[in-house]
């Protein structure tokens, strides 16, 4: 378990044993941060039969993983928990259904029903409003916890029907720690953001590669069809689009260092037309998010070509 979730688990523990724990949990924090593992710990200690305190932080609770209820949680075949996976890119109003059905029963082994959504974000919107339902109102003896990195996708009426736990990773020495960033290469900030490309060397190179390609296209206009593949490639690729255009202004308004290659920009693309790149890449991000099934392709490819035609009008204008 990563050492900063021993706040949110002492506050779990301490719920548990008032026997006043929230029927609907929301946990949030980005990618890496730990809340798929704070939620598979929580089921296992409101099902396991046993709990015991921990051997160093005493206000904590730990399953037995003895008794045998833990048994069938390990081996995910306990009657009284439930885990609903989304398919491919969403989680459809069947799936959130059956979580009203699953609680309407009655629990088989334990006294406690449990169900987990680990994508929460995914749900398409007749799938959150059924999802509402059952938290507006909730069933005896029945807990579900929620998991999402992009809580602003939420429903602000799911969010309010739930406790909200929002995880935070340290940054500075305790993260360098976890992530075995050499000790001479830390500082107060390592990895305030937690990105990927600032924890692991092989993606800081998949960035580099990404931003080099990104930068031919739109100053010569060569490796269209690559920036389009790299994109869909990457689970970070909308956001490295944003990241490498916010890179290539800082080039063109002369705020890159001396040897920081976007200083080009300054005369390969004007301000403005990086400003409206940008700005059809962020629309596109924030359309992602809102959208509750939305064809990754599709936009990318239309992102393209919208930032094609501000090319060829900036060209048109010379």
């Amino acid at each position: 378990m990563k050492s900063w979730l021993a706040k949110e688990q002492a506050l779990f523990s301490q719920h548990i044993i008032a026997g006043n724990l929230p029927h609907a949990i929301l946990i949030s924090g980005v990618k890496g941060s730990g809340k798929e593992e704070l939620a598979n710990w929580l089921i296992q200690v409101i099902q396991c039969t046993q709990t015991i305190s921990d051997s160093s932080q005493k206000d904590i609770l730990q399953p037995c993983h003895q008794c045998k209820h833990c048994k069938l949680l390990l081996k995910d075949n306990y009657p009284d928990h439930s885990t609903v996976i989304a398919e491919k890119n969403s989680l459809g109003v069947d799936s959130v259904r059956k979580v009203s059905a699953f609680f309407e029963r009655t629990a088989q082994i334990g006294t406690i029903k449990t169900v987990l959504i680990p994508q929460a974000d995914k749900m398409t919107v007749a799938a959150a409003n059924a999802l509402l339902k059952t938290l507006e109102e909730p069933s005896d003896n029945s807990i579900i916890v929620l998991l999402s990195g992009e809580r602003d996708t939420l429903l602000p009426t799911i969010i309010s029907r739930c406790r909200l736990f929002e995880i935070r990773p340290p940054s500075g020495d305790i993260l360098a720690q976890h992530i075995n960033v050499s000790a001479n290469n830390t500082n107060a900030f390592t990895n305030l953001s937690h990105l990927p490309e600032l924890s692991s060397a092989d993606v800081a190179a998949e960035y580099e590669t990404f931003e080099r390609t990104f930068f031919n296209y739109i100053t010569k206009g060569e490796g269209r069809t690559q920036i389009v593949k790299m994109s869909l490639a990457s689970p970070y690729g909308l956001r490295w689009l944003e990241k490498a255009t916010t890179h290539a202004m800082r080039g063109a308004n002369g705020w890159s260092k001396e040897d920081d290659s976007t200083e080009s920009f300054s005369t390969l693309l004007n301000k403005d037309t990086l400003w409206h790149i940008y700005n059809k890449i962020t629309a596109t991000i924030n359309k992602s998010k809102t959208l509750s099934q939305v064809n990754i392709q599709f936009i990318l490819e239309k992102l393209i070509v919208d930032i094609d035609n501000i090319l060829i009008h900036e060209q048109s204008q010379e």
